[in-house]
């Protein structure tokens, strides 16, 4: 899934993640997302412009229950953003960061950090584990 911004290249965003096997849709909002995310979607790419990630989404998606974010990876798109910084992730509440640069592999990376959520909700949570594949 995806959340447009104008600043990312939706199309190619949208053909790296079929290239790797995901489905992608367009969401307009993270109110959509979440609605979303509580149908089944995985996953939900942000996309941010040269901002960052500031104003009312953080705030939204932090409104987002446990139960909900459990279910989904969230992953921030965009230029100023180092792959795979997982401090700044947490401290950004997403899952994961991609480059703007890495664009190209970004199927790559969700289809990793899917597999990467369902082996650490395993012990856990083998349900939800299991519609990630671990």
């Amino acid at each position: 899934m995806l959340l447009s911004d104008p600043l990312v290249r939706l199309e190619a965003a949208a053909g790296t993640l079929a290239a790797a096997g995901l489905e992608a849709v367009i969401s307009s909002d993270l109110a959509e997302a979440r609605h979303l995310v509580e149908g089944g979607a995985l996953g939900v790419v942000i996309g941010v412009g040269e901002g960052g990630w500031s104003g009312a989404r953080p705030a939204a998606l932090a409104t987002w229950p446990a139960a909900v974010r459990r279910r989904c990876v969230v992953a921030l798109l965009g230029p100023g953003l180092v792959t795979g910084d997982g401090v700044r992730a947490f401290l950004l509440s997403v899952d994961i960061l991609v480059s703007g640069a890495d664009l190209g592999r970004l199927g790559e990376i969700m289809v990793g950090a899917l597999q990467a959520k369902g082996a650490l909700l395993a012990p856990l949570d083998p349900a939800t584990a299991a519609r990630f594949g671990g």
